[in-house]
């Protein structure tokens, strides 16, 4: 009887093993799932996280940047600031203006040096009201040659290059703008235009403390220049001194509330104080402003998707991708907003094209491959996934977690085409799958590897013994029973699973004792588990003590009602125990199943001989 009853769970379809699946997620977030093996049992493969948790992010730096355009816009924002408080109030001791026509300028060869040098610095000045600068520059020059001594042609010549200086930053010159600023600084130390332009050079150049102190010292030397709170409010963000930042952005924001940049670096701030609805304002502010604000756009998607709002994100993403299709953060946006509204397919095709923007990005590639698998692609999956590892390996700062999770999702991968394989009656890939599980060991400590190495070399094991190669299953056994052993030793949360296939590792050796302590264990820790209960009531079974057995399937059974494998060993474990009232309950039950459960009551039938009847 004890070999027929074997032979019965032989014929036991994949779609009703799969759903032998464990609904309640452990304390660390991490989850059980069910695999089924070429005998028809199920094995438990433990994810770090949700099966379906949500993709990996992608963090840019570039959001905290200022692009070209907007550096541009910044310096001539600050020169007209500064001519437009220059000509209210003076920022330097100024002498009388002279018009170019004079009639003494061209007796100068005959002055005394000092009053030529006031003459030729009074013209200066008449180009300066006329934002001349370049002539400026020449008669502020040629005023401190006559005269080096001389203070107003010093700081005139010192002011009229660091405005020079600002031009050229306007048209992007920076290496021009540069030496204009540095020679500035020669004649004034205290020039507050020229430690501006400094600033914009460094910042665009990515120098990040340069720029920080040059931009200080100019507010330091002219607090009425607002125009740096902007820029450097975005460099006290990038440093992480948000209290500074949002200082001065928020004072730039109430002197300009309809600039687009500073709402879009304000949303920045509030973003990352976690102020979701003042950071979607400020954002939704900007694209109003300027509706071909890409990036305002894209922060405005990830807002929403973590207020957990995708469709409204992918709104966000797709307009953002419309104004800058090469956009890649922003495809990975929309892939991650598809995937958390289970549009698997549409979160394939914006990480395909994610890919194809940035084709060396592991999380690009290991999101895709995640989609892959929510559309049971598990080849195009595991594909995918070995692109991932192969980049994260490349990395000089590899994310060794990552790299593990990766690999230990290759593996399932070659679990869930083994399913299909079976099916057509092909052999698995287990060794692929021990691989990839030593890979995430070697990457990890963690006990879930050990875990999942454990669950790997076991089904490699189980599926030499279904083709009567002993042999070779022997060693593997062992390994897993070693693998899992360790797995459990620890103190984690997700051991429920690993104890369960410890449990049916040490009942395939013949250790029923232990297999009952082990599945004792897990079902201790997760009591609702039916798939735990039902696998301890199975050891039960293979001693003979189907009281015992009839036990536990009747406490799996109360926890999945209409899972036709557990009825069907609950009718069995009772029939075998003489209860047959009870098993014909069982095979009741089974019959108001329909489809998934005729089978099942059919054969129990047929175990009973012919005392069961329909």
């Amino acid at each position: 009887m004890k070999r027929s009853v074997r032979n019965g769970h032989l014929a036991i379809t994949f779609w009703i093993i799969t759903t032998l699946v464990l609904t309640s997620m452990p304390a660390s977030g991490q989850e059980l799932v069910s695999v089924s093996d070429i005998t028809g049992g199920s094995s438990v493969f433990v994810f770090r996280t949700s099966s379906k948790a949500a993709p990996r992010r992608f963090v840019s730096r570039g959001r905290a940047e200022r692009s070209k355009t907007q550096r541009t816009a910044t310096a001539k924002k600050f020169n007209k600031q500064y001519t437009a408080l220059a000509k209210k109030a003076p920022r330097r001791t100024r002498t009388e203006s002279v018009n170019p026509d004079d009639p003494r300028l061209p007796k100068v060869k005959t002055m005394p040096a000092a009053e030529a040098s006031r003459l030729f610095a009074g013209v200066g000045e008449y180009y300066m009201d006329r934002d001349n600068f370049d002539q400026a520059i020449d008669f502020f020059r040629e005023a401190v040659q006559l005269n080096s001594a001389y203070a107003v042609a010093k700081n005139g010549l010192s002011e009229a290059l660091a405005l020079k200086g600002n031009e050229e930053l306007a048209r992007d010159s920076r290496a021009t703008a540069r030496r204009f600023f540095e020679e500035a600084l020669t004649y004034n130390a205290n020039n507050a235009p020229a430690h501006f332009g400094l600033g914009e050079v460094f910042a665009a150049d990515g120098k990040d403390g340069e720029a920080r102190s040059s931009y200080e010292k100019a507010l330091a030397n002219d607090k009425e220049l607002t125009e740096i709170y902007v820029p450097l409010g975005i460099l006290y963000f990038r440093n992480g001194e948000i209290a500074k930042a949002d200082d001065l952005l928020t004072k730039a924001i109430a002197i300009a509330p309809e600039d687009p940049e500073t709402q879009y670096f304000l949303g920045l701030i509030r973003f990352s104080q976690n102020r979701n609805q003042d950071a979607l304002a400020a954002f939704k502010r900007a694209t109003t402003d300027d509706p071909t604000y890409g990036e305002a756009f894209y922060q405005a998607g990830e807002t929403y998707l973590r207020m957990k709002k995708p469709v409204d994100a992918a709104v966000e993403f797709n307009k953002a991708i419309e104004l800058k299709p090469d956009y890649f953060e922003a495809w990975m946006g929309l892939g991650a907003a598809n995937y958390e509204i289970a549009k698997y397919a549409e979160a394939v095709t914006a990480y395909e094209q994610a890919v194809k923007l940035r084709n060396n990005n592991p999380e690009a590639y290991e999101n895709l491959a995640d989609s892959y698998r929510q559309l049971s692609n598990y080849e195009k999956a595991e594909s995918n996934y070995k692109l991932a590892a192969l980049f994260i390996e490349r990395s000089p700062d590899v994310n060794k977690e990552q790299a593990a999770d990766i690999y230990s999702k290759s593996a399932f991968m070659v679990a869930k085409q083994c399913e299909v394989n079976m099916a057509r009656g092909m052999r698995c890939r287990w060794g692929d799958a021990v691989t990839y599980l030593e890979k995430a060991s070697q990457f990890s400590q963690a006990g879930v590897d050990n875990a999942n190495l454990g669950w790997a070399y076991f089904n490699a094991a189980r599926e030499d013994l279904s083709f009567r190669n002993n042999a070779a299953a022997a060693p593997k056994l062992e390994k897993a029973k070693a693998a899992l052993s360790k797995a459990v030793s620890g103190s984690g949360s997700f051991e429920a699973g690993p104890l369960v296939n410890l449990g049916r590792v040490l009942a395939e050796m013949g250790d029923y004792p232990g297999a009952v302590d082990a599945l004792t264990k897990a079902v201790a820790k997760e009591p609702n588990w039916g798939f735990a209960l039902n696998e301890l009531g199975a050891v039960y079974r293979k001693q003979n003590k189907y009281k015992e057995a009839a036990a536990q399937f009747r406490k799996a059974a109360s926890k999945e009602e209409k899972n036709p494998v557990i009825q069907f060993n609950l009718g069995e474990a009772e029939l075998q125990d003489g209860n047959l009232g009870e098993a014909k309950k069982a095979y009741d039950r089974l019959k108001k199943m329909g489809n998934s459960g005729n089978a099942f009551a059919a054969r129990l039938a047929q175990l009973s001989g012919g005392r069961i009847k329909g």
